[in-house]
């Protein structure tokens, strides 16, 4: 079991037999030694575990802004615009559309190969093998692969398209 595990494990059991005082002081104590920190978004009192980047309270980033978007390059404003009305078209007859859909690349061929998630406020959903089926999503599988051609990703590189108005 690895320490953030057993960090987990240990703030989980003590917040579950805890009062409303003993968790704030258990957060607080846990915020202080580095292993959970606050949500910057003044509405969302929620503590998050060490290592993850958005808020589980309300999706918020772990540097206390929303949500927005996270660009490989500063030069692929066209190949961006290209994935966002992709995403776009591909969420707008589905019910509800995500806030953002964040791609986390851990190696192998492009941008299609990363690990993609679905990010609804502060609930997260993992779309099992991405969008790498190139027939079922051609617009997003042809963005993905711009982006790739323009700049091969570095492992764990990470973008995010945010897609709520």
């Amino acid at each position: 079991m690895s320490e953030a595990e057993v960090v987990r494990n240990v703030i989980t059991r003590l917040v579950a037999n805890a009062d409303e005082t003993q968790t704030r002081i258990a957060h607080e104590l846990f915020r202080q030694a580095g292993y959970l920190w606050r949500c910057g978004n003044p509405a969302c009192p929620a503590y998050n575990y060490k290592g993850l980047r958005y808020c589980e309270g309300c999706g918020w980033g772990s540097k206390g802004k929303p949500v927005g978007d996270l660009h490989p390059s500063m030069y692929t404003e066209r190949r961006w615009t290209r994935l966002r009305r992709a995403l776009l078209k591909h969420y707008a007859p589905a019910a509800p559309m995500p806030d953002a859909v964040v791609f986390d690349y851990w190696g192998g061929p492009g941008w299609r190969g990363a690990e993609v998630t679905e990010m609804y406020g502060g609930r997260t959903e993992e779309i099992t093998d991405g969008f790498r089926d190139r027939d079922r999503f051609e617009d997003i599988a042809t963005a993905l692969d711009s982006l790739t051609k323009w700049s091969k990703p570095s492992y764990g590189e990470h973008i995010r398209v945010v897609l709520a108005p």
